[in-house]
């Protein structure tokens, strides 16, 4: 069977419709708990459209630091708490619309010393199902605490949702994480800025292909107020061979696209042609005295040590 792009499945499969939604704009460099309602009532004007613009979403994508963004200084008043009053109203109007989302936040840790910068999904019951810390905050500008695993989610329509978020996606190697714990969709929220536009594209094009999943990339865009570096935009929806199938250009809008997550999870579990995934957990299944199923220990010291040192 043909899904239109470079992979191929064997045999009948059926799977849900996920229709997602990203809302890319510029939020302002909140320094005060003002500028934070002044970003969340963008927000929420953003998931309103998103809905009444296209009838049947099940899942909308804010950028990073979606109700924040990023003050260089004087930004500690509008960092929040998962107990914030702004919080409750995101997840309300979720329950509202109807629909999942992801939304990335800058919350307190409990010393309050430091910030993690976070996703949250909410479901559409205004539920908070999953967060997700930032396991690589932006060297030497970001001074957030990093997170410490890149864990998978049930979505709707059979998605299972990975995050990570803008940096993380500079790195292979927590994508294939999200891939391997199961996700057919990787979401990347971002404030991502000019003039690594290549770099942009690139990183999402190699996630979607090396780990055969469908990728949201939604990027703030311009040169908010009170930020010191401007946005591209270029939002983009990318399919499992890392060909794009919906892309933004500079300004502030919506970007759309209908994605089939149980054909990703068929993808994994067979043995076609150019199969990084499959081939990631079976190396060499083609071999005759391998039966079909491979190497399945993982041989990478990448993945269990550090500099030739194991890993504790």
């Amino acid at each position: 069977m043909n899904i239109g792009n470079l992979f191929s499945i064997n045999g009948t499969i059926s799977t849900q419709v996920l229709s997602v939604v990203g809302l890319q704009y510029g939020p302002a460099g909140a320094q005060t708990r003002e500028e934070v309602s002044e970003n969340l009532q963008t927000l929420l004007a953003y998931m309103d459209s998103a809905v009444s613009g296209y009838p049947g979403a099940d899942l909308v994508v804010a950028p990073e630091a979606c109700i924040q963004g990023f003050a260089p200084t004087g930004f500690e008043d509008a960092i929040l708490t998962e107990d914030s009053p702004e919080v409750k109203t995101i997840c309300d109007r979720c329950r509202k619309l109807s629909i999942w989302g992801v939304f990335g936040l800058l919350f307190w840790t409990d010393s309050r010393k430091c910030y993690e910068n976070t996703a949250i999904v909410v479901n559409d019951k205004g539920e908070i199902v999953h967060r997700y810390v930032k396991m690589n905050p932006w060297i030497p500008f970001e001074n957030s605490r990093p997170g410490k695993e890149c864990t998978v989610c049930d979505g709707p329509k059979g998605s299972k949702l990975g995050i990570i978020i803008c940096a993380d996606g500079d790195y292979p190697e927590i994508w294939r994480e999200a891939a391997y714990r199961g996700a057919n969709v990787i979401i990347r929220p971002t404030h991502y800025m000019d003039p690594y536009e290549e770099a942009w594209s690139i990183t999402n094009k190699a996630g979607a292909y090396f780990n055969q999943v469908y990728v949201i990339g939604v990027n703030c865009t311009g040169l908010a107020r009170n930020e010191s570096r401007s946005c591209f935009g270029r939002s983009m929806i990318l399919g499992p061979d890392g060909n794009i199938i919906a892309q933004m250009a500079d300004h502030p809008g919506l970007i759309k696209a209908d994605l089939y997550p149980g054909i990703i999870d068929k993808i994994h579990e067979q043995a076609v042609h150019s199969a990084p995934m499959f081939t990631f957990n079976h190396r060499g299944a083609s071999c005759p005295d391998m039966y079909g199923e491979g190497d399945q220990a993982m041989r990478y010291t990448a993945y269990g040590y550090k500099k030739g040192r194991e890993e504790r």
